[in-house]
């Protein structure tokens, strides 16, 4: 079996579609050996920050000297990128591996008349095994959705940390914050330890607090105050860090936007309570992790001529993250917005928010069965201003954006990760 038909038996299981519960992770990690019960791992979960706070916290430790596995979902390019070690994917050769083992445990469970795992279930039973297997000093685990039903909630972390809680999937985690972040505090286990983003929601936290008392579980609130932005420009951001012993200062952060700062001042608190628990993480470490952090297509400066900034934002707190970077960063251009998104989210809030920055829109559709259509994103954005065109095809949808730019203006792609990486993958 090769890589691509590996890929394949794998994705054909999106059929079988998110289905929240333990069980069937449990089943196939047993048949498996039950590799998760080896790992030191660090869980996340969050509606907006998980991905950066993980690549922070990963590429931090590995600069301290550990091997640190990280699983993210989703991918923008390539399945491999769902699991790598020491900021390197998974090679084909071992994807194929892992999938391989995987699926004959799958086969296994149908023989015993056991449910079969979804598609997001095998991808976080492969990078469990292949993190044991390569005897990985921590594993950071991203959930994949929501926390408490959530594939990835079998393990028992060292650290659990929640980033910023806020309105998504309300489908499956509920229509309120309290609800959301009921399941977000999921993965906090009995007299563990947490570390917690200053939500910008009191109710959330109010929660998290409550699951902490009912497990006798520690929490961290991080400080946003622990990080001082010293200057920014569209190449990073410039801090300092004071907490727990720990002064650095005029430290790079390799990724723009304001929350990114709060996001860092998690990451950080996080690291600091690892060191604190013996595992040694010094001033260059961080200092390194921090600078050579890398999370594409969110506030990603892509090119420079053309300037072109992707960012894969589709709720609410993230369209008013990129609103707030566009000012910041990029006022005073003209913005040639390329948009497209999901019918299931919020797709007016985004419109509203952000065509009103816009000097022209080209609208267009992710590569996604639930897409909103280029012609009805279209004539949303026409309620806001005329100079608009719809253009199904994305790669298509640059060309035009491209001939309209000149040295006052700038591209912004944005809406959708599905269309974040594509555009992504063209541009490159």
């Amino acid at each position: 079996m090769n890589y691509f038909e590996a890929a394949d038996l794998i994705d054909a299981t999106v059929k079988f579609g998110s289905k929240p519960g333990l069980e069937r992770t449990e089943n196939l990690l047993e048949l498996l050996g039950n590799p998760h019960k080896r790992l030191r791992c660090i869980h996340i979960a969050g509606t907006n920050g998980k991905g950066s706070t993980a690549a922070m916290i990963s590429g931090i430790l590995t600069n301290a000297g550990y091997t640190a596995g990280m699983y993210i979902s989703p991918h923008l390019y390539k399945n491999t990128e769902r699991m790598t070690i020491d900021g390197k994917e998974i090679s084909e050769e071992d994807f194929v591996k892992y999938a391989m083992e995987v699926l004959e445990a799958v086969r296994l469970m149908e023989k015993k008349g056991l449910e079969k795992p979804t598609q997001f279930e095998l991808y976080t039973a492969m990078a469990l095994l292949y993190f044991e297997r390569r005897g990985v000093d921590f594993a950071v685990v991203e959930v994949g959705l929501g926390g408490r039903f959530d594939a990835t909630n079998v393990i028992d972390p060292i650290l659990s940390v929640i980033t910023s809680i806020s309105y998504d999937h309300m489908d499956v985690l509920g229509d309120t914050i309290e609800k959301i972040a009921y399941e977000k505090a999921g993965i906090i286990k009995e007299g563990s330890k947490a570390v917690i983003y200053p939500q910008q929601f009191p109710e959330a936290m109010s929660v998290i607090e409550g699951v902490c008392r009912g497990k006798n579980a520690s929490l961290i609130k991080a400080d946003p105050d622990t990080v001082t932005l010293k200057d920014y420009s569209m190449d990073g951001q410039i801090i300092d860090f004071r907490y727990m012993g720990y002064d650095i200062r005029d430290m790079k952060l390799n990724l723009i936007g304001d929350h990114q700062l709060k996001n860092a001042a998690v990451a950080l608190s996080a690291v600091a309570e690892l060191n604190k628990a013996g595992f040694a993480i010094g001033e260059e470490a961080i200092r390194k992790g921090i600078g050579n952090v890398k999370w594409p297509c969110r506030l990603s400066v892509v090119s420079k001529e053309p300037l072109i900034l992707i960012d894969g934002a589709h709720n609410r707190e993230g369209i008013d993250s990129l609103q707030s970077a566009l000012s910041k960063y990029f006022g005073g251009r003209k913005i040639i917005f390329i948009i497209g998104m999901l019918k299931d989210k919020d797709y007016e809030y985004a419109i509203r928010k952000l065509m009103p920055m816009a000097y022209y829109t080209v609208a267009t559709e992710p590569a996604n069965e639930r897409a909103l259509t280029a012609a009805e994103m279209a004539e949303a954005i026409r309620h806001y201003h005329n100079r608009v065109s719809a253009e199904p095809d994305i790669i298509k949808a640059i060309e035009k954006a491209r001939e309209l730019y000149d040295k006052d203006s700038m591209i912004c792609i944005c809406g959708s990760l599905y269309l974040a990486g594509r555009a992504a993958a063209f541009i490159h």
